[in-house]
């Protein structure tokens, strides 16, 4: 079993600033948990860390692929428990930093190891699903004969689920109800203690972006996403030319909206998926709700809440210890 730390939340919320000084105290590498960061040559919108930033402390996962490439949180998963397992073998302590939901919720659970990669290809949803009453009621007969549970919870006429459960049995010889199950359970091989920036007056937070995309855009955000879309690397259908920042100045570009309107648009964006990641990682109650900003509305200063998550990361650690005990007692 991995023992890891995390530091979660929305997008500028603090995570880098936090993260490279918890490393540094306390003699961690961090991994990137962000799914924008992994493309390279995005770094200004994405606030990707900058060597200066990094402190010297070592960060992984970040600038791994082309803007072109694909990159599946199955990818994710298996990379970044690779990556942990190897810091941890160098005595160091695993810390993950990022504000992507899905990343975190993947390490979060166990992995889907049991089905085959094809059944998650297009292949499966290529398949027609018109077809007559007849077909359908004997395609979720044998759904029924197989995964009754599933069977009770798909409608007939939802073809492509059917089939997909069906698939799924005929592949694994596991029912696809179990393998949800088992998708669910808590991981065997990796466990993380996870401290979630929050804040109590969410205007706090939305101040916080406005400013940091008008700081982005005195960076040269312009000039980075010109640089990608001619050089043909924000391709429309690829997932990093839907990243925030980068959309909406593509449209600019073509012509579409002028530069404040495409600025404004990053903003409103931003703030809605930040919204979004406070609901995600609110849902986490086994996270430690580290509030930037006190009952009075004001933020706290970087000392205090380091103060803060310096002494729970070392409660956090203490406990890993003693989880680590057990298991080579066992």
């Amino acid at each position: 079993m991995i023992y890891a730390l995390a530091i979660t939340g929305p997008t500028a919320s603090g995570k880098t600033s936090l993260s490279v000084a918890l490393a540094k105290e306390l003699g961690a590498e961090i991994i990137s948990a962000d799914s924008m960061q992994i493309y390279k040559g995005m770094d200004i919108g994405t606030a990707k860390v900058t060597r200066d930033e990094m402190g010297n402390v070592p960060h992984h996962l970040i600038d791994i692929i082309s803007p072109l490439e694909n990159y599946s949180t199955e990818s994710y998963r298996a990379d970044a428990v690779a990556t942990a397992r190897s810091i941890s073998e160098r005595g160091r302590v695993p810390l993950f930093a990022g504000g992507t939901g899905l990343y975190i919720d993947t390490l979060m659970r166990a992995p889907q190891t049991d089905v085959p990669k094809s059944l998650n290809t297009k292949g499966v949803s290529d398949t027609p699903c018109e077809i007559s009453e007849e077909e359908k009621n004997s395609l979720w007969q044998r759904l029924y004969e197989v995964d009754p549970e599933s069977a009770l919870i798909i409608h007939k006429n939802n073809v492509r689920r059917v089939r997909r459960a069906i698939e799924i049995f005929e592949e694994t010889g596991i029912p696809k109800s179990r393998l949800d199950k088992l998708s669910r359970e808590k991981p065997q091989d990796i466990s993380i203690e996870m401290i979630t920036l929050d804040f109590k007056n969410r205007d706090n937070l939305y101040s916080r972006i406005d400013a940091r995309v008008d700081e982005m855009m005195r960076r040269g955000l312009l000039d980075e996403v010109r640089r990608l879309y001619d050089g043909g690397l924000l391709r429309k259908d690829s997932t990093a030319a839907q990243a925030i920042g980068y959309k909406e100045l593509t449209r600019y570009l073509d012509g579409e909206i002028s530069l404040d309107g495409a600025v404004d648009l990053i903003k409103l964006s931003s703030r809605r998926y930040a919204k979004r990641q406070l609901t995600w990682f609110r849902h986490n109650k086994d996270a430690y709700r580290l509030f930037v900003d006190d009952d009075d509305s004001m933020l706290r200063s970087f000392d205090d809440i380091l103060k803060e998550a310096l002494n729970v990361s070392r409660e956090m650690l203490a406990k890993i210890s003693t989880k680590g005990d057990s298991d080579e007692i066992c």
